[in-house]
C-alpha cells in the first residue's frame, strides 16, 4: 500500500502536540493543562478523516471491528489523560480498557504470531515491580494488573507492522517513566516530563498509524510470512 500518505490529517495533533510539550518546557500549566484533554481528539481526527478519504478513494481499510477498536482505544485514552490529574485510580483504568482494545485489534488485525521481542517484557515487568514495589503500598496490586495488561499489549503489537511495534515499546518506555514519576522522586523535571509524554504521544500515532496499514488480507495471509512488516518498507 505505497499511497499511504497521513500527513495532512495529523497536522492538527501535531500540532496541538507540539504547544502541548512547550507549555511542559516552559512551565506554562495554563497552556498544558488546556491543550492536554485535545490531544486524542486531534488523533482520533486523524484516524477518521484517514479512514473517510481511503474509503472514498476504494483504498484497503481496516476491518470495521479493528477500526473500533483503535477508535476505542484512543476514547479510552482521552478519558485516562483527562481522568488521571483528578483520579490516579479511574485514569489507570480508563488507560487498561485501552489497551484491551488494542490487544483485541492486533490480535483480529494481523496474522503472524509475536516477535522474539516478547521474550523481554517478562524482564521487564518483574524489574519494573521490583523497583516500584516498597514505594507502592496498597498500589501495588493495580499498578501489578495494569502493568501486566500494558506488557501484554505490547507484545501483541509485535504481531502487527514496524509501526505497531513501535508504539507499543513506546508505550512501556512512557509509562515506566510516569512510574517512577508518580512513585518516587525521579523523573520530575520538565524536560523528563516532556520525554515522558513525547513517548507517549508517539506510541498513540505509530499504533494508529500501524491500525491504518492493516487490512483484511492482512488477517488472511497466515503461513509463516510477515506481509506487515514488508509493507511497512512500501
Amino acid at each position: 500500500m505505497g499511497t499511504f500518505r497521513p500527513v495532512p490529517a495529523f497536522i492538527p495533533y501535531l500540532a496541538v502536540s507540539v504547544v502541548y510539550l512547550i507549555g511542559i518546557l516552559t512551565g506554562i500549566t495554563a497552556v498544558s493543562d488546556s491543550t492536554k484533554p485535545l490531544l486524542m481528539p486531534a488523533l482520533i481526527l486523524a484516524f477518521g478523516l484517514t479512514l473517510h478519504d481511503w474509503r472514498g478513494r476504494g483504498l484497503p481499510n481496516p476491518t470495521p471491528l479493528a477500526a473500533a477498536l483503535t477508535l476505542g482505544g484512543l476514547v479510552l485514552s482521552w478519558a485516562g489523560d483527562v481522568a488521571l490529574g483528578p483520579s490516579f485510580e479511574f485514569g489507570l483504568g480508563f488507560f487498561l480498557v485501552a489497551h484491551l482494545c488494542y490487544i483485541a485489534a492486533f490480535w483480529i488485525s494481523f496474522a503472524k504470531g509475536p516477535s522474539w521481542w516478547r521474550l523481554l517484557a517478562l524482564p521487564w515487568f518483574a524489574g519494573l515491580l521490583w523497583l516500584l514495589a516498597p514505594s507502592l503500598g496498597a498500589m501495588l496490586p493495580l499498578v501489578a494488573i495494569y502493568g501486566a495488561v500494558l506488557g501484554f499489549m505490547a507484545v501483541s503489537a509485535t504481531r502487527g507492522n514496524v509501526f505497531t511495534a513501535l508504539g507499543g515499546v513506546l508505550f512501556v518506555v512512557s509509562d515506566s517513566m510516569l512510574a517512577f514519576r508518580l512513585f518516587t522522586p525521579a523523573f520530575q523535571s520538565p524536560p523528563e516530563d516532556a520525554v515522558i509524554m513525547l513517548a507517549y504521544l508517539l506510541a498513540q500515532a505509530f499504533i494508529v498509524i500501524g491500525m491504518l496499514r492493516s487490512t483484511p488480507a492482512e488477517r488472511a495471509s497466515a503461513g509463516g510470512h510477515t506481509p506487515a512488516f514488508d509493507r511497512a518498507g512500501a
